[in-house]
């Protein structure tokens, strides 16, 4: 296959299976030498800031002198982004080539093995990132969970060197379950026996995941904002508030990203005996993950991809922390399956503006006209528009003085804006990009402005 018919092979492919399980990807990745365990791989799971905190250990890592691997979803623009080798996406003639050798592996299994059958697409997926990772011989390979984490295909790793439940909320509650203990206790199947496991979470989600650790012998380890980490081991935080002063992630919640990242990283020191933080500060510096509270300052615009409740909430509060007097007008539309009502509660208050479109997808989109209805109720003045492009152009041709523009609802709305700014990459935005390394710090100092 050539790059096109690999994402059309792709995109052909069944997104989920009504009864999921790890028996045909555990088989598959047997058969073909489980390549997913010759390499050292830092786990990271969490309802939201798995993304943030994986992009953050991957810099760290690559500033220090490894060979490093990501593995992340969803992308934006283009399905290359997903495999980073060394901080670049996969090009299309690998990207090709590796699907090509997946695709006849697939069917070849499927054929084989009936019982099973063919992979998915996140499968899929996740094999291609395994290969190509062996492949290359990586060091580390830092991967983020699909979705879940007890039948996530990337949980049939065995033996990673750490791994993270970043947060626990709601979201994919129709798969994962309706209450906090459910989506929990699915998140902490990722935990493998003696393997240290750190977490962000608290309340009943923590006393879950922390049962399940004391079950599976796995040291656990909490972190807590600004600085706190209690654990089994030690783990001074000096250099952590040293470079987290200049952590080019802008947005308060990174904070929390980013202790959960070093955290990981002193673990995997202990674990692998090899030096990974020493230049720690280079790393914090360097992250880029786009679409996540994205600060474009020339259009004065805001990405962010907050599809839940708690990512609403950590929106609007980083909103209120660095922008706290500017208007915002906010371009909106979500998928249908999310909690609408919920989001934009935590995301809206009165005088808000808010353009509501539909953004283009085979999943289904909410009506922008239920978008302004319910934004009204909040308060808000609020328009529909056509398309996610139209909104764009209204937002911009009416916005107020000094008024700031935020796209947000969905990751599909974030990659439409980005299309209609020009960008044929993800990485197109990172020049442009506010916030690297010590200038983020200039975004504070506007607040009394």
């Amino acid at each position: 296959m050539n790059y096109d018919e690999s994402l059309a092979y792709i995109e052909s492919l069944a997104p989920t299976i009504l009864n999921p399980d790890l028996a045909r990807f555990d088989a598959f990745m047997k058969l073909h030498g489980a390549p997913q365990n010759s390499f050292n791989t830092l786990h990271v799971a969490g309802t939201n800031g798995k993304g943030s905190t994986v992009a953050i250990i991957d810099s760290v890592l690559r500033v220090s002198g490894y060979k490093v691997g990501r593995f992340t979803g969803p992308h934006l623009l283009r399905w290359n982004e997903r495999f980073h080798l060394d901080g670049q996406p996969i090009d299309d003639d690998a990207f090709a080539v590796l699907a090509s050798k997946v695709q006849e592996r697939s069917v070849r299994f499927g054929v084989d093995h009936p019982q099973h059958g063919a992979l998915t697409w996140f499968e899929v997926l996740t094999a291609m990132a395994f290969f190509h990772f062996a492949e290359s011989k990586v060091d580390f390979a830092v991967i983020e969970v699909g979705l879940g984490g007890r039948w996530d295909a990337t949980n049939v790793i065995e033996n990673p060197v750490v791994s993270a439940i970043t947060t626990i909320d709601y979201d994919h509650v129709h798969i994962l379950g309706s209450t906090l203990r459910k989506i929990a206790a699915e998140k902490a199947g990722i935990i493998k026996r003696g393997v240290p496991i750190v977490t962000g979470t608290t309340g009943e989600a923590l006393d879950t995941i922390s049962a399940r650790a004391i079950e599976m012998e796995a040291p656990i380890t909490l972190c807590r904002a600004p600085n706190i980490v209690t654990g089994p081991d030690s783990i001074n935080t000096e250099a952590f508030d040293k470079a987290v002063a200049n952590l080019a992630l802008v947005g308060n919640y990174q904070r929390q990203n980013a202790l959960i990242a070093f955290t990981m990283l002193k673990v995997a020191e202990t674990r692998t005996q090899l030096s990974l933080c020493q230049r720690l500060e280079s790393g914090f510096e360097t992250a880029y993950w786009p679409g996540r509270f994205q600060w474009l300052p020339e259009p004065g615009i805001i990405l962010d991809g907050a599809h839940n409740v708690a990512g609403a909430r950590a929106l609007r509060s980083a909103l209120d922390d660095y922008f706290p007097k500017k208007p915002r007008t906010f371009i909106l539309s979500f998928f249908q399956n999310k909690d609408i009502e919920g989001a934009l509660k935590s995301l809206l208050r009165p005088n808000d503006r808010v353009v509501a479109s539909q953004c283009h997808s085979p999943r289904a989109v909410a009506s922008a006209a239920d978008i302004v209805r319910q934004s009204e109720n909040l308060g808000a003045t609020a328009i529909s528009a056509s398309s996610v492009a139209q909104a764009l152009q209204m937002a911009c041709e009416n916005r107020r003085a000094d008024d700031l523009i935020v796209v947000t609802g969905s990751f599909a709305t974030v990659k439409e804006t980005m299309v209609c700014l020009g960008w044929h990459s993800v990485q197109d935005g990172f020049k442009s990009t506010y916030g690297l390394g010590q200038e983020s710090c200039k975004i504070h100092k506007q607040r009394s402005r």
